[in-house]
């Protein structure tokens, strides 16, 4: 944790930014292709139909480049707004830049995340646009989509390997930074970081409700 703690800021969220447009440039050069969308929508839309969505898929797609890095930006300022709000409230001296170094650290478990995604669909080529959503590390994989309440997918999505890993990265960077023990940084963890996700769950359930 002393390496990926001290590494610099501005190099890691570079490196992040420059996986994250690789991993979109893949996904649109080498999975998403013309045969995935008429399997899709075959049964359900016209040949017409079919064909202005995938031209119009093509010609937005640098929306997808540019996108993408502000997703990531969000994503650790989030976390980063849960970990500095909550050591505030509990008297831990502590700057944003510092919360702001561990969730951007923490965020390379995400890269791990694309990573099998591309070996994974690699092995296991996608027939549909759904199997490329498809996570065999994650819960909903092994459920019925169909039979669950659609404001319910959210929260069970959130159910992977990944996120798990995820907090256990965070988890390792709190007891570094702050000194805490194990149980204190997995406390302070769940009562940050992980209040956040479950309001956010929260938004999105009520959103699609």
């Amino acid at each position: 944790m002393i390496w990926l703690y001290n590494q610099s800021k501005h190099q890691w969220l570079l490196f992040l930014v420059a996986v994250t447009l690789f991993f979109v440039w893949y996904q649109q050069t080498y999975f998403i292709s013309d045969t995935l969308y008429y399997n899709t929508y075959g049964d359900q839309l016209s040949i017409e139909t079919i064909d202005s969505m995938i031209g119009n898929t093509k010609k937005y797609a640098w929306l997808g480049y540019i996108s993408a890095p502000f997703v990531l930006i969000i994503r650790i300022t989030f976390t980063t707004l849960c970990l500095y709000t909550t050591l505030f409230f509990k008297n831990v001296e502590s700057k944003f830049s510092s919360c702001f170094n561990i969730a951007l650290k923490a965020d390379v478990s995400f890269v791990f995340l694309g990573l099998f995604n591309i070996l994974y669909h690699l092995a296991v080529p996608a027939e549909s646009l759904m199997d490329l959503a498809g996570n065999p590390l994650s819960l909903i994989y092994y459920l019925d989509v169909e039979s669950i309440p659609r404001y319910l997918l959210y929260p069970i999505g959130l159910i992977n390997l990944f996120e798990f890993f995820y907090w256990g990265l965070l988890i390792s960077l709190i007891k570094y930074r702050y000194k805490f023990s194990v149980s204190e940084s997995f406390k302070f963890v769940l009562s940050s970081y992980g209040v956040g996700l479950l309001l956010l769950a929260m938004v999105f359930t009520l959103i699609i409700m």
